[in-house]
């Protein structure tokens, strides 16, 4: 019973098929538009990689260059502090000094390291010419 149900509704159903010429100009078109996005995306990705390799080149150069300059950063805190009463902020600061010096060259590493990113990421990007009508 169902079955002839099903049968009746599909009986008088006759889609309308396109030109296969038309299909095929549909298809290439569709495969064009993926074959960019796929070349575009693919872009994309080199253009990260290399701002990421940019990125971690600068923060690395200048973590170390900072740190080559601890130790006379070090000697100048040292006898700074021979100058201070030992109730003073600043004695307890220069106290301290080791553990904030090395704060302040991991935060400029990562600082350098982002800014790197993003200068570079608006030098790699794509230039785009623009049409004046």
């Amino acid at each position: 019973m169902n079955d002839d149900k099903l049968k009746s509704l599909f009986a008088d159903f006759e889609p309308q098929l396109s030109p296969d010429s038309q299909f095929i100009d549909r298809l290439e078109r569709s495969l064009n538009s993926v074959e960019i996005i796929r070349q575009h995306a693919a872009g994309v990705r080199k253009r990260n990689r290399v701002a990421v390799g940019i990125a971690t080149f600068s923060g690395f150069i200048i973590g170390v260059l900072f740190s080559l300059m601890l130790p006379y950063l070090s000697n100048a805190v040292a006898e700074w502090q021979l100058t201070l009463s030992n109730e003073s902020l600043m004695h307890a600061f220069a106290d301290q000094f080791s553990i904030i010096a090395w704060s302040v060259v991991g935060a400029s590493s990562v600082i350098t390291a982002l800014n790197a990113y993003e200068i570079s990421l608006q030098f790699l990007a794509p230039r785009t010419i623009r049409k004046s009508t």
